[in-house]
Protein backbone atom coordinates (compact mmCIF):
# COMPACT_ATOMS: atom_id res chain seq x y z
CA UNK A 1 0.00 0.00 0.00
CA UNK A 2 1.37 3.03 -1.05
CA UNK A 3 2.17 6.29 1.67
CA UNK A 4 1.23 9.48 1.72
CA UNK A 5 3.61 12.44 3.18
CA UNK A 6 0.90 15.54 4.70
CA UNK A 7 3.56 18.58 4.88
CA UNK A 8 2.31 21.58 6.90
CA UNK A 9 4.24 24.27 7.60
CA UNK A 10 3.13 26.13 10.48
CA UNK A 11 3.58 29.58 11.38
CA UNK A 12 1.81 31.70 14.51
CA UNK A 13 -2.04 29.42 13.28
CA UNK A 14 -2.64 28.13 16.81
CA UNK A 15 -6.05 29.23 16.56
CA UNK A 16 -6.56 27.29 13.66
CA UNK A 17 -3.74 23.68 13.88
CA UNK A 18 -6.01 22.19 15.19
CA UNK A 19 -8.57 22.03 13.24
CA UNK A 20 -6.40 21.78 10.52
CA UNK A 21 -5.03 18.55 11.90
CA UNK A 22 -8.08 17.15 12.64
CA UNK A 23 -9.15 16.90 8.84
CA UNK A 24 -5.95 15.02 8.55
CA UNK A 25 -6.62 12.61 11.47
CA UNK A 26 -9.69 12.04 9.87
CA UNK A 27 -9.03 10.89 6.60
CA UNK A 28 -10.32 7.74 5.44
CA UNK A 29 -7.19 7.02 3.70
CA UNK A 30 -4.63 5.12 6.74
CA UNK A 31 -1.11 5.44 5.43
CA UNK A 32 -0.50 9.19 6.14
CA UNK A 33 2.44 10.50 7.88
CA UNK A 34 2.14 14.49 8.95
CA UNK A 35 5.33 16.53 8.78
CA UNK A 36 4.91 19.92 10.22
CA UNK A 37 7.66 22.04 10.15
CA UNK A 38 7.17 25.22 12.21
CA UNK A 39 8.81 28.62 11.24
CA UNK A 40 9.39 30.40 14.15
CA UNK A 41 6.15 31.09 15.29
CA UNK A 42 5.33 33.24 18.55
CA UNK A 43 2.26 32.51 19.20
CA UNK A 44 2.69 29.04 20.88
CA UNK A 45 1.77 27.46 17.34
CA UNK A 46 4.75 24.80 18.06
CA UNK A 47 4.05 23.74 21.58
CA UNK A 48 0.27 23.39 21.00
CA UNK A 49 1.41 21.28 17.69
CA UNK A 50 4.19 19.18 19.64
CA UNK A 51 1.29 17.51 21.69
CA UNK A 52 0.06 15.73 18.64
CA UNK A 53 3.64 14.36 18.04
CA UNK A 54 3.93 10.59 17.58
CA UNK A 55 4.89 7.37 15.36
CA UNK A 56 3.03 9.46 12.50
CA UNK A 57 3.47 13.03 13.08
CA UNK A 58 7.12 15.00 13.11
CA UNK A 59 6.79 18.66 14.83
CA UNK A 60 10.23 20.23 13.41
CA UNK A 61 11.72 23.93 13.56
CA UNK A 62 13.04 25.88 10.80
CA UNK A 63 13.73 28.61 12.28
CA UNK A 64 12.30 32.33 10.42
CA UNK A 65 13.27 30.93 6.95
CA UNK A 66 9.74 30.69 4.78
CA UNK A 67 6.97 29.05 3.86
CA UNK A 68 8.97 27.27 0.98
CA UNK A 69 11.84 26.44 3.06
CA UNK A 70 9.76 24.90 5.22
CA UNK A 71 7.94 22.82 2.94
CA UNK A 72 11.11 22.24 1.31
CA UNK A 73 12.62 20.87 4.74
CA UNK A 74 9.27 18.80 5.23
CA UNK A 75 9.76 16.97 1.65
CA UNK A 76 12.98 16.39 2.75
CA UNK A 77 11.79 14.76 5.97
CA UNK A 78 8.99 12.72 4.59
CA UNK A 79 8.77 9.54 2.92
CA UNK A 80 5.58 8.88 0.98
CA UNK A 81 5.28 7.67 -2.18
CA UNK A 82 2.83 10.84 -2.97
CA UNK A 83 2.91 14.53 -1.03
CA UNK A 84 0.27 16.38 -0.04
CA UNK A 85 1.13 19.88 0.57
CA UNK A 86 -1.81 21.64 3.39
CA UNK A 87 -1.69 24.96 4.59
CA UNK A 88 -1.43 25.62 8.59
CA UNK A 89 -5.04 26.67 8.57
CA UNK A 90 -6.80 25.40 5.78
CA UNK A 91 -8.57 21.70 5.76
CA UNK A 92 -9.34 18.51 3.37
CA UNK A 93 -12.50 16.64 3.11
CA UNK A 94 -12.19 13.36 4.67
CA UNK A 95 -12.17 11.17 1.28
CA UNK A 96 -10.01 13.85 -0.19
CA UNK A 97 -6.30 11.76 0.46
CA UNK A 98 -8.14 8.33 -0.83
CA UNK A 99 -9.95 9.52 -3.66
CA UNK A 100 -6.85 11.02 -5.08
CA UNK A 101 -4.43 8.26 -4.56
CA UNK A 102 -7.42 5.81 -5.90
CA UNK A 103 -7.57 7.42 -9.38
CA UNK A 104 -3.60 7.62 -9.54
CA UNK A 105 -4.01 4.14 -9.24
CA UNK A 106 0.33 3.59 -8.33
CA UNK A 107 1.16 5.90 -11.28
CA UNK A 108 4.05 8.66 -10.70
CA UNK A 109 3.79 11.07 -13.69
CA UNK A 110 0.10 12.48 -13.32
CA UNK A 111 -1.27 14.58 -10.60
CA UNK A 112 -4.51 14.92 -9.18
CA UNK A 113 -6.38 17.86 -8.19
CA UNK A 114 -9.88 18.79 -6.81
CA UNK A 115 -12.30 21.70 -6.08
CA UNK A 116 -11.40 24.60 -3.26
CA UNK A 117 -14.25 25.53 -1.30
CA UNK A 118 -13.12 29.49 -0.09
CA UNK A 119 -14.38 30.03 3.53
CA UNK A 120 -14.45 32.41 5.71
CA UNK A 121 -16.01 31.37 8.99
CA UNK A 122 -16.79 27.80 8.61
CA UNK A 123 -16.61 25.16 5.63
CA UNK A 124 -20.16 24.84 5.19
CA UNK A 125 -20.57 28.43 4.53
CA UNK A 126 -17.95 28.24 1.57
CA UNK A 127 -18.24 29.00 -2.42
CA UNK A 128 -16.68 26.76 -4.84
CA UNK A 129 -15.60 29.15 -7.68
CA UNK A 130 -13.45 26.67 -10.12
CA UNK A 131 -15.83 24.57 -11.37
CA UNK A 132 -14.82 25.88 -15.39
CA UNK A 133 -11.00 25.46 -15.42
CA UNK A 134 -10.28 22.24 -13.11
CA UNK A 135 -10.75 19.36 -15.34
CA UNK A 136 -8.64 15.93 -16.14
CA UNK A 137 -6.58 16.32 -19.00
CA UNK A 138 -3.89 14.46 -20.88
CA UNK A 139 -2.20 17.58 -21.70
CA UNK A 140 -0.99 20.03 -18.92
CA UNK A 141 -0.49 22.74 -20.71
CA UNK A 142 -4.18 23.14 -21.76
CA UNK A 143 -5.29 23.23 -18.34
CA UNK A 144 -2.45 26.06 -17.38
CA UNK A 145 -3.57 28.16 -20.56
CA UNK A 146 -7.39 27.85 -19.03
CA UNK A 147 -6.52 28.97 -15.18
CA UNK A 148 -4.25 32.35 -16.62
CA UNK A 149 -6.75 33.37 -18.08
CA UNK A 150 -5.77 32.26 -22.11
CA UNK A 151 -8.97 31.74 -23.57
CA UNK A 152 -10.90 34.41 -21.87
CA UNK A 153 -8.36 36.86 -20.33
CA UNK A 154 -10.01 36.27 -16.74
CA UNK A 155 -7.33 35.14 -14.07
CA UNK A 156 -8.09 31.47 -11.87
CA UNK A 157 -6.39 29.73 -9.35
CA UNK A 158 -5.51 26.53 -7.79
CA UNK A 159 -5.59 26.54 -4.30
CA UNK A 160 -2.48 24.49 -2.97
CA UNK A 161 -4.15 21.83 -1.08
CA UNK A 162 -6.16 20.98 -3.65
CA UNK A 163 -3.38 19.00 -5.25
CA UNK A 164 -1.53 15.62 -4.58
CA UNK A 165 1.66 14.98 -5.83
CA UNK A 166 4.01 11.63 -6.87
CA UNK A 167 7.35 12.31 -5.10
CA UNK A 168 9.21 10.92 -8.56
CA UNK A 169 7.41 14.49 -10.14
CA UNK A 170 8.63 16.78 -7.55
CA UNK A 171 11.86 15.06 -7.50
CA UNK A 172 12.89 15.64 -11.06
CA UNK A 173 10.56 19.30 -11.17
CA UNK A 174 13.05 20.21 -8.27
CA UNK A 175 11.98 22.12 -4.80
CA UNK A 176 9.93 25.44 -3.91
CA UNK A 177 11.83 28.53 -4.83
CA UNK A 178 12.62 30.03 -1.77
CA UNK A 179 13.28 33.27 -3.88
CA UNK A 180 9.53 33.54 -4.25
CA UNK A 181 7.66 35.97 -1.49
CA UNK A 182 4.04 35.46 -3.87
CA UNK A 183 2.87 33.32 -5.50
CA UNK A 184 5.24 30.54 -4.69
CA UNK A 185 2.33 27.68 -5.18
CA UNK A 186 1.44 28.90 -8.87
CA UNK A 187 4.83 28.69 -9.61
CA UNK A 188 5.78 25.45 -8.18
CA UNK A 189 3.15 23.65 -9.18
CA UNK A 190 3.16 25.03 -13.34
CA UNK A 191 6.73 23.64 -12.83
CA UNK A 192 5.42 20.56 -11.76
CA UNK A 193 2.70 19.98 -13.63
CA UNK A 194 3.97 20.84 -16.97
CA UNK A 195 6.36 18.15 -16.64
CA UNK A 196 4.01 15.93 -15.76
CA UNK A 197 1.97 13.20 -17.88
CA UNK A 198 -1.65 14.48 -17.25
CA UNK A 199 -3.93 15.92 -14.63
CA UNK A 200 -6.48 13.81 -13.36
CA UNK A 201 -9.86 16.15 -11.53
CA UNK A 202 -11.27 14.07 -8.52
CA UNK A 203 -14.77 15.78 -7.96
CA UNK A 204 -15.47 13.96 -5.34
CA UNK A 205 -12.23 15.19 -3.16
CA UNK A 206 -13.21 19.25 -1.64
CA UNK A 207 -10.09 21.54 -0.90
CA UNK A 208 -11.21 24.20 2.21
CA UNK A 209 -9.18 27.58 1.49
CA UNK A 210 -9.40 29.80 4.51
CA UNK A 211 -9.68 33.44 3.74
CA UNK A 212 -9.37 35.95 6.11
CA UNK A 213 -10.74 39.55 7.13
CA UNK A 214 -7.92 41.27 7.59
CA UNK A 215 -5.99 40.13 4.42
CA UNK A 216 -3.34 38.01 6.13
CA UNK A 217 -3.19 35.00 3.58
CA UNK A 218 0.05 35.50 1.57
CA UNK A 219 -2.16 35.79 -1.35
CA UNK A 220 -3.52 39.47 -0.13
CA UNK A 221 0.01 40.71 0.47
CA UNK A 222 0.56 43.60 -1.65
CA UNK A 223 4.86 44.96 -0.43
CA UNK A 224 7.11 45.78 -3.02
CA UNK A 225 8.54 42.25 -2.32
CA UNK A 226 5.28 40.65 -3.28
CA UNK A 227 4.66 42.29 -6.14
CA UNK A 228 8.17 41.31 -7.02
CA UNK A 229 8.11 37.81 -6.25
CA UNK A 230 4.98 37.81 -8.78
CA UNK A 231 6.74 39.40 -11.44
CA UNK A 232 9.59 36.64 -11.22
CA UNK A 233 6.79 34.11 -10.53
CA UNK A 234 5.36 34.95 -14.13
CA UNK A 235 8.51 34.83 -15.71
CA UNK A 236 9.08 31.77 -14.86
CA UNK A 237 5.80 30.27 -15.51
CA UNK A 238 6.74 31.86 -19.32
CA UNK A 239 9.37 30.13 -19.70
CA UNK A 240 7.96 26.53 -18.95
CA UNK A 241 4.71 27.28 -20.66
CA UNK A 242 6.16 28.29 -23.92
CA UNK A 243 8.75 25.25 -23.40
CA UNK A 244 5.62 23.02 -24.57
CA UNK A 245 3.56 25.89 -26.34
CA UNK A 246 3.62 29.16 -28.43
CA UNK A 247 -0.06 29.01 -29.58
CA UNK A 248 -1.77 32.49 -29.44
CA UNK A 249 -4.09 31.09 -26.25
CA UNK A 250 -0.52 30.10 -24.40
CA UNK A 251 0.89 34.48 -24.68
CA UNK A 252 -2.84 35.11 -24.05
CA UNK A 253 -2.55 33.25 -20.85
CA UNK A 254 0.69 34.89 -20.20
CA UNK A 255 -0.05 38.72 -21.25
CA UNK A 256 -2.97 38.26 -18.83
CA UNK A 257 -0.49 37.10 -15.98
CA UNK A 258 2.32 40.31 -16.39
CA UNK A 259 -1.04 42.70 -16.95
CA UNK A 260 -2.31 41.46 -13.27
CA UNK A 261 0.99 42.03 -12.05
CA UNK A 262 1.03 45.62 -13.52
CA UNK A 263 -2.49 46.21 -11.75
CA UNK A 264 -1.41 45.10 -8.75
CA UNK A 265 1.80 47.02 -8.83
CA UNK A 266 0.27 50.38 -9.84
CA UNK A 267 0.61 53.52 -8.74
CA UNK A 268 2.92 52.62 -5.67
CA UNK A 269 5.61 50.64 -7.94
CA UNK A 270 5.18 52.08 -11.49
CA UNK A 271 8.62 50.88 -12.63
CA UNK A 272 7.15 46.97 -11.27
CA UNK A 273 4.01 47.90 -13.79
CA UNK A 274 5.95 49.48 -16.68
CA UNK A 275 8.16 46.24 -17.00
CA UNK A 276 5.25 44.20 -16.84
CA UNK A 277 3.37 46.00 -19.26
CA UNK A 278 5.88 45.68 -21.93
CA UNK A 279 6.08 42.23 -21.34
CA UNK A 280 2.22 42.02 -21.68
CA UNK A 281 2.10 44.00 -25.07
CA UNK A 282 5.44 42.02 -26.27
CA UNK A 283 2.67 39.03 -26.22
CA UNK A 284 -0.33 41.11 -27.98
CA UNK A 285 -1.56 42.31 -24.74
CA UNK A 286 -4.48 41.19 -22.52
CA UNK A 287 -8.03 42.54 -21.96
CA UNK A 288 -8.01 41.38 -18.41
CA UNK A 289 -10.74 43.75 -16.65
CA UNK A 290 -10.72 42.30 -12.82
CA UNK A 291 -13.29 45.09 -10.62
CA UNK A 292 -11.57 47.36 -8.63
CA UNK A 293 -13.70 48.98 -6.65
CA UNK A 294 -17.36 49.90 -5.81
CA UNK A 295 -19.54 51.51 -8.28
CA UNK A 296 -18.34 55.03 -8.43
CA UNK A 297 -14.31 53.22 -8.88
CA UNK A 298 -15.63 51.07 -11.83
CA UNK A 299 -16.96 54.47 -13.59
CA UNK A 300 -13.70 55.93 -13.85
CA UNK A 301 -12.41 52.77 -14.82
CA UNK A 302 -14.55 52.73 -17.72
CA UNK A 303 -13.74 56.45 -18.48
CA UNK A 304 -10.55 56.94 -17.82
CA UNK A 305 -8.88 53.44 -17.36
CA UNK A 306 -7.85 51.45 -15.22
CA UNK A 307 -4.61 53.44 -13.70
CA UNK A 308 -6.78 56.17 -12.90
CA UNK A 309 -9.11 53.88 -11.44
CA UNK A 310 -6.64 52.40 -9.19
CA UNK A 311 -4.98 55.53 -8.55
CA UNK A 312 -7.96 57.45 -6.97
CA UNK A 313 -8.89 54.05 -4.96
CA UNK A 314 -5.21 53.93 -3.50
CA UNK A 315 -4.84 57.55 -2.65
CA UNK A 316 -8.29 57.47 -1.80
CA UNK A 317 -8.00 54.79 1.20
CA UNK A 318 -4.76 56.67 2.26
CA UNK A 319 -6.20 59.78 3.08
CA UNK A 320 -9.20 58.16 4.80
CA UNK A 321 -6.16 56.25 6.83
CA UNK A 322 -5.10 59.93 8.31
Amino acid sequence: MCKVSVVIPLFNAVTFIEETLQSVFNQTFENIEVIIVDDDSTDGSFELAKKYQSDTVKVVKNKDKGACAARNYGFELSSGDYIQYLDADDLLSSNKIESQVKVLNGVRDQLAVCNTIHFYETPDTGICTDTDYVFSTDAPEDLFIKLWGGLDSKMNMIQTSAWLTPRALIEEAGSWNEQLAKDQDGEFFARVGLQSKGIIYVPEAKNYYRKHIKGSNIASQKQRKHIKSNLLATDLKSQYLFNISQSQEAKLAIATQYKHVAMDAWPEFKDITKKAMEACQDLGGSFYKPKLGGSVIELIKSVFGWRIAKSVSFYGHKLMKR
